[in-house]
């Protein structure tokens, strides 16, 4: 008898290591993991340094965390390598200026207890907890070091953000940037950064867009997208009811049909890049405005259609969806009045038809008053299609924050 209770028990206990390490069993005491970083991976370019890859060399990548937490953990992303990627070290630090961390902060990450790990192609692999406290308001810096040639990389073009690439060697634990001889506004590998969150976080919104969730035309380096700015809001407005903001934005990203250096459309990817993130209660959809300008062949109900898809799909997960009117884009390329026309009825049908679990009016927003069809100036970047910094400011503010509660 006291045998079968000491095989019982070690079972038990044997369960709880491996499940409480993924994630899935927490103590109120400890907290839960929630999404604190995310970006959308896509495949290789056809040349430049995604199709490269590295050989012995560090790439540093910097990322500003939307909450914080007591511990962290990492994802990392071989979706789109035709072959196995090698990654011989990690580490994390607390960012301090470009490629410089603060000494003292550097931390070796490790998955499954190896510091060594390879990634199959088309998986992903999530590490161990790191002890390392997440501050919402410092940036981390995370290092991956290669030794054999990586082919093809798995990434993030258009990032707004620059990795720091060394010349050649082992620079993982560096507080120093000497050693980064190299920019590139781009991820590698990097899917995502989870946090154990104070209870006061209750899960995290995805963010899933084109080029505007994405950022462009904002300054690079410094989080101005609006994703960045809704979470300032969202966080430091309340002390109960706290979320993480996860960005889904791919540059040039399609509903319908997406080009293999735009990611894949919209719906293709709502598993891996909304549906799989951590914690995730809800979504902000902005994104259509491409297939029109793209596709003048297409139709108001086209794109309807294949939003009401995205909305049931997301109903199915049991998740929220809040959707957001197109803003306006008149004086950019590829502008038409035919263009414009689908514009205003898909907006319409956002505005009215109650699809939705709740509506974001960015058009109204971000449009001038005097000349509805373009960009009131002070938001505008200057291509009359993306707004500037104050304008992604005002998109964020323009979010009732109550539909989240």
């Amino acid at each position: 008898m006291g045998r079968r209770v000491y095989v019982f028990f070690t079972i038990i206990i044997i369960i709880l290591t491996i499940y409480g390490a993924r994630g899935w069993i927490f103590s109120s005491e400890q907290g839960d993991w929630v999404g604190a970083w995310s970006t959308s991976m896509i495949a290789p370019y056809t040349d430049g340094i995604s199709q490269e890859g590295f050989e012995n060399q560090t790439i540093r990548s910097i990322i500003q965390p939307h909450i914080d937490g007591k511990n962290m953990r990492i994802r990392l992303s071989n979706e789109f390598g035709s072959s196995p990627i090698t990654i011989e070290e990690v580490n994390v630090a607390v960012s301090k200026n470009e490629a410089a961390t603060i000494t003292g902060t550097n931390r070796k990450v490790t998955f499954d207890g190896e510091e060594n790990i390879s990634i199959p192609p088309g998986e992903k692999m999530v590490s161990d907890p790191v002890s390392l406290k997440v501050n919402q308001m410092e940036e981390i810096a995370i290092s991956l070091y290669v030794r054999e040639p990586t082919g093809p990389a798995t990434w993030h073009p258009l990032s707004i953000q620059e990795s720091y690439i060394s010349a050649s060697g082992n620079h993982v634990s560096d507080s120093s940037a000497s050693a980064f001889k190299k920019k590139e506004e781009a991820w590698f590998w990097l899917d995502g950064v989870d946090v154990i969150a104070d209870p006061s976080v209750k899960g995290s919104i995805v963010v899933m867009g084109s080029s505007i969730a994405n950022g462009n035309y904002s300054t690079v380096n410094a989080d101005h997208r609006w994703p960045d700015y809704l979470a300032q809001r969202i966080n430091q407005g309340s002390e109960k009811n706290k979320l993480s903001v996860l960005n889904a934005g791919v540059s040039g990203n399609h509903l319908i049909n997406s080009g293999v250096e735009r990611g894949e459309n919209a719906l293709a990817r709502l598993e891996r890049d909304v549906f799989s993130e951590t914690a995730v209660t809800s979504l902000i959809f902005h994104q259509g405005l491409n297939d029109i300008r793209h596709h003048p062949e297409y139709d108001s109900e086209k794109i309807i259609e294949r939003i009401k898809e995205i909305i049931q799909a997301c109903h199915e997960e049991g998740l929220k969806i809040y959707g957001g009117t197109l803003t306006p884009y008149k004086g950019s390329s590829m502008y038409t009045k035919e263009g414009e026309e689908t514009r205003q009825e898909v907006n319409e049908w956002i505005r009215t038809s109650g699809a939705f679990d709740g509506m974001i009016d960015f058009d109204k927003a971000m449009r001038d008053p005097d000349n509805p069809k373009r960009y009131l100036p002070k938001y505008d970047s200057g291509d009359h299609l993306h707004p500037n910094d104050l304008g992604y400011k005002k998109m964020a503010e323009s979010i009732d924050l109550s539909m989240f509660k």
